[in-house]
């Protein structure tokens, strides 16, 4: 077990993946195994990709406010 003061004094970075638990219907999951197995690439990795696609596609279209415009405001 790591001493209080080690744990301390790490430096643990903010830009660190995170993971999220999602339950897709069957129909949905099927298709997107389909199409990450036609491209050659992990399921995880193409669901990782479209939800990035679709925040940058939403914030293009003004649909919503990130994060540090909100926090900016205050």
């Amino acid at each position: 077990m790591y001493d209080r003061r080690v744990i301390e004094s790490l430096e643990i970075p903010t830009n660190v993946s995170k993971r999220v638990n999602l339950t897709l219907p069957d129909i949905v999951y099927d298709e997107l195994e389909a199409w990450a197995e036609y491209q050659g690439r992990p399921v995880a990795n193409l669901a990782a990709y479209l939800v990035e696609s679709s925040i940058r596609d939403a914030k293009e279209k003004g649909e919503f406010k990130t994060l540090k415009d909100r926090d900016s405001r205050k």
